[in-house]
């Protein structure tokens, strides 16, 4: 009896602690809805990536999903998000004057990690801005490309040449919400390389909010090894 419950306690404790990987590695052989559905991934790594959900100020908006779990958060938005909330008590700033920043944003640690994706043009960002009354099809539109048109449009989007690869609608998660995802390139000029992007759209179930995720990098990292890596994150 005694050995049985060293042995219990001792695995109990390996998992928990995620001793050498036991954790996530017996997550990796579970599906990923069972992981998401338990929260367990939020915690540990499932495989080579770990999940993060970021929630809105207000309202009911969230987004969840994975990231290479050497990813970190980006410390320079938490700055500027300080920032912010101090020009907030300033009542001479007026809010075009302050920008959008994201709600939270993550990319790889260092300058170059191990699939040579660099953090200053590589990363994924979520916006969720409070509205009301909020549906895709209604808000933007039933066809998911003209949709697509509208937000990489020059009053909405980087205020760079963009090129639309693909568009498309489907169903996510256990509430089946619909989402629209966009895949694009956006010209920056002689001046540096292009970049590749894939935006997901969606609301939050009550149509409170607007989500955005993004994940972005060079053109040329989504025809290497690191394309299934990001397109995992918009997923």
């Amino acid at each position: 009896r005694r050995v049985f419950l060293s042995v219990l306690t001792s695995s109990f404790i390996a998992l928990a602690a995620n001793f050498f990987g036991v954790t996530s590695n017996l997550l990796s052989t579970l599906p990923e809805s069972f992981a998401e559905k338990t929260g367990l991934d939020l915690f540990y790594p499932r495989g080579d990536y770990k999940r993060v959900t970021v929630r809105g100020d207000v309202g009911e908006g969230k987004c969840s999903f994975v990231i290479p779990k050497d990813w970190v958060a980006d410390t320079s938005l938490a700055l500027a998000q300080a920032q912010r909330r101090a020009k907030v008590l300033d009542y001479s700033m007026k809010a075009d004057q302050m920008g959008v920043l994201p709600d939270a944003a993550y990319g790889p640690p260092g300058k170059t990690d191990r699939q040579g994706l660099s953090n200053r043009e590589t990363n994924v960002s979520v916006i969720i801005n409070a509205v009301k009354d909020f549906t895709l099809k209604r808000t933007l539109g039933s066809d998911p490309k003209a949709a697509a048109e509208i937000l990489l449009s020059n009053k909405f989007g980087p205020r760079r040449p963009t090129t639309l690869i693909s568009s498309f609608e489907e169903t996510r998660g256990e509430n089946n919400i619909p989402i629209y995802q966009f895949e694009y390139t956006v010209d920056r000029g002689d001046r540096a390389p292009t970049l590749h992007a894939i935006s997901v759209i969606a609301g939050s179930l009550v149509g409170d909010a607007f989500v955005t995720l993004t994940v972005v990098s060079l053109d040329k990292a989504w025809a290497g090894e690191a394309d299934d890596s990001l397109r995992q994150i918009a997923k």
